[in-house]
């Protein structure tokens, strides 16, 4: 019954936030002759109070779902115990920028407060997803609506180190793909910045600039055919992303391997990018959009490409999502640049329907181990904690 209730709980709060999303009224057109620019509202303008008023309650709805939770994720008492060790000195694996804000926290409470702690990286971790949504989609209340029912939000209460990470990678995409803003030094920053929580997310700083570039026939046949010499010599490849990430030696995230839901995702999702490639053959290179779709479904193709040919590296699930997550801003950009309104509703239409359905799956399995999103507990009413000595 519990987990009923929880069920219902979490389809509440994407419910709501998502309607409060569809209100905001300056729209994030970037490439549209008709879009109204940010810049043409001042801060004391009607539309921009609206949408940050919009934005705050969303962000305080998610905020305290986040920061009140109790026990809830596959690795909270985890952390609890790792934020004990890092306080006091001992033996722990996590990056410093992590260890470093658990000392502070710890310190100015007097107490190990670890709620605090999971309170401060939810606030940090939401308000940079929010604010990249808001600035860098082509359609803020579809982005959103994405990363509600493709699970974003509620995944940010595991592993709160690597959705910080995350969050931070997703924003720097501006600095790889918008011509005017364009700058690997901000953009190499802002990854090292996040490394200092997660050093996995190093990986995006090759990635992206593969990415970044329009690949030609040979580019692909030739990534086609390392990646197989990777996977059949995978033992190799294995020795070496250990020697680089040791602490995930004899342990079951080298069984985790990649979810054939995970893998059909990404392939639909660049099997729609291909069509609209083709779709708009005639003019897509003279669209000012041109490279960042490229870029995104470019790093979609990694993802297929990561998810096929190394699901044998421990958790390669987040490596498919440094690359995967920008669906979120990818989709809403196709699903805008559709210039017949017949098809344009389509498509958009499928896509809700397609993540609505990924929802209720995602609500159905989030008991299970490796996930221990159900049921919803929070500090308000959960009098027991974790204590360390």
């Amino acid at each position: 019954m519990t987990r009923i209730i929880s069920i219902i709980f979490y389809s509440a709060i994407a419910f709501v936030t998502c309607m409060m999303a569809n209100k905001t009224i300056i729209r994030r057109k970037r490439y549209s002759q008709e879009s109204v620019s940010v810049s043409q509202y001042n801060n004391r303008s009607r539309a921009a109070a609206y949408d940050k008023m919009w934005l705050f309650s969303i962000f305080f709805i998610l905020f305290l779902c986040s920061a009140l939770r109790y026990d809830i994720g596959n690795d909270y008492a985890q952390y609890t115990e790792t934020a004990h060790e890092a306080f006091v000195g001992g033996y722990v694996v996590t990056e410093f920028g992590f260890n470093w804000l658990v000392k502070i926290v710890y310190t100015l409470c007097g107490c190990e407060y670890y709620e605090l702690v999971f309170a401060v990286f939810a606030a940090v971790t939401i308000g940079i997803f929010l604010k990249a949504l808001y600035e860098q989609s082509e359609n803020f209340a579809l982005s959103f609506f994405m990363f509600m029912t493709l699970g974003l939000y509620f995944q940010t209460f595991n592993t709160v180190r690597y959705y910080l990470a995350l969050a931070i990678t997703v924003f720097s995409m501006r600095y790889v793909v918008d011509e005017k803003k364009k700058d690997w030094i901000k953009f190499g920053f802002f990854i090292i910045l996040a490394a200092a929580f997660h050093k996995s997310v190093l990986i995006v700083i090759p990635a992206y600039w593969i990415a970044s570039f329009s690949w030609k026939k040979w580019h692909i046949i030739s990534g086609l055919v390392i990646s197989i010499i990777c996977f059949l010599a995978k033992g190799l490849v294995l020795k070496l992303a250990l020697a680089l990430y040791p602490s995930y030696k004899n342990t079951i995230y080298l069984e985790a391997g990649v979810s054939k839901s995970s893998i059909a995702r990404v392939a639909v999702v660049v099997l729609v990018y291909i069509w609209f490639m083709w779709y708009r053959r005639k003019d897509i290179q003279q669209q000012p959009y041109y490279r960042e779709i490229t870029f995104y479904g470019q790093l979609n193709m990694l993802a297929l490409v990561v998810g096929m040919f190394f699901s044998f590296l421990p958790v390669v699930t987040r490596i498919m999502y440094y690359f995967n997550v920008s669906q979120i801003l990818m989709i809403p950009l196709i699903i805008e640049h559709i210039d017949n309104e017949r098809i344009r509703k389509t498509v958009k239409y499928l896509a809700i329907t397609v993540c609505i359905g990924y929802f209720v799956i995602f609500l159905l399995q989030a008991h299970k181990d490796g996930v221990g999103l159900l049921p919803y507990k929070s500090i308000l009413w959960e009098l027991d904690r974790y204590k360390y000595s």
